[in-house]
């Protein structure tokens, strides 16, 4: 049996096309939803019990955060593996049943993931990627792994030069779909209810990838509309939220002197984001220079403050 969990936070429309997806293209899996509600005000809950009678749900009376709601859901999972879903995706027919198989198959894998995409790609590059290093992180902050897609020294974290339609092992798969051991991820905690939002998944697969291997399964498709509830926070904030998520992963993994250098290195691509929007601006397009400067204040200020301020938002 296969255990969904899924986490809701206002995506009532989304969850609900999920739900339908689910029932649609998995009837021959055995399998079981259960979904955890962080205290959704768009009536989640009610169209739930309505429409999904079946769903196993925790209606939770405020919001606990991702992580937290996903390992409330543990004791209840009664499958061999789970599945950590999220509610704006789509199973498409024969997904589930090819994960399950890849994973009973190959007892040395801990964890595979679909080729998550949006409805206008073919793959999205965050769903097989390499976990954070400087060098990484670097090469995203100053957009070269943008400018040279296919350079295996720029665009080294989304394993440039592999096009995602052959499958391959990751060191990171995307938590919007992945299934798992369910032994497994109970051995190791669950989710680490302490790291900000945008490291659960990174750091779920750090500690994966120590009992086994992660898979990117090309032929298996996954529609995912992304971050429906994080699009409705101002974009400053989640840029915060990003940078400080890695910080926390480079102190938990690489330890306070390696975070140190990443602060270093976001403070520098800030100042160097000004006189490249001047630059901008001189080749005639304001708006790209403006995008440069607002970028640059963002890391600017964050690195100045990062030591003392943590970032936070309505839980999603």
């Amino acid at each position: 049996m296969v255990s969904i969990v899924i986490v809701s936070f206002n995506t009532v429309r989304e969850l609900l096309a999920c739900l339908e997806s689910i029932e649609r293209s998995a009837p021959s899996v055995p399998h079981e939803v259960i979904l955890v509600d962080n205290a959704s005000a768009d009536g989640t809950v009610e169209a739930v019990r309505a429409r999904f009678p079946a769903v196993r749900l925790i209606a939770n009376d405020a919001n606990v955060g991702f992580p937290k709601a996903n390992n409330q859901a543990l004791p209840l999972v009664r499958g061999e593996y789970v599945l950590f879903l999220n509610p704006d995706s789509g199973v498409e027919p024969g997904t589930l049943d090819r994960m399950v198989a890849q994973l009973e198959t190959f007892p040395e894998r801990a964890a595979v993931g679909p080729r998550v995409r949006k409805p206008s790609e073919f793959k999205s590059h965050n769903c097989a990627r390499r976990l954070p290093t400087l060098w990484t992180e670097f090469c995203d902050l100053s957009w070269l792994a943008r400018i040279f897609p296919r350079s295996r020294l720029f665009a080294w974290k989304y394993y440039a030069g592999w096009d995602g339609t052959t499958d391959r092992d990751v060191e990171c798969l995307l938590g919007a779909a992945m299934l798992c051991r369910t032994a497994q991820v109970r051995a190791l905690g669950g989710f680490d209810e302490s790291v900000p939002l945008y490291l659960d998944d990174m750091d779920l697969c750090k500690r994966l990838g120590e009992l086994g291997r992660l898979r990117y399964l090309s032929g298996v498709p996954l529609l995912h509309h992304y971050s429906v509830s994080t699009r409705k926070q101002p974009a400053a904030l989640m840029k915060r939220l990003g940078l400080q998520a890695t910080y926390q992963y480079f102190v938990k993994h690489r330890g306070r002197g390696y975070a140190r250098a990443y602060v270093a290195i976001v403070a520098a691509v800030g100042l160097a984001s000004f006189p490249l929007g001047f630059a901008r601006l001189i080749g005639g397009s304001l708006k790209k220079a403006r995008r440069r400067w607002d970028e640059g204040r963002v890391f600017v200020d964050w690195a100045w403050r990062s030591k003392a301020v943590t970032y936070t938002l309505p839980r999603l």
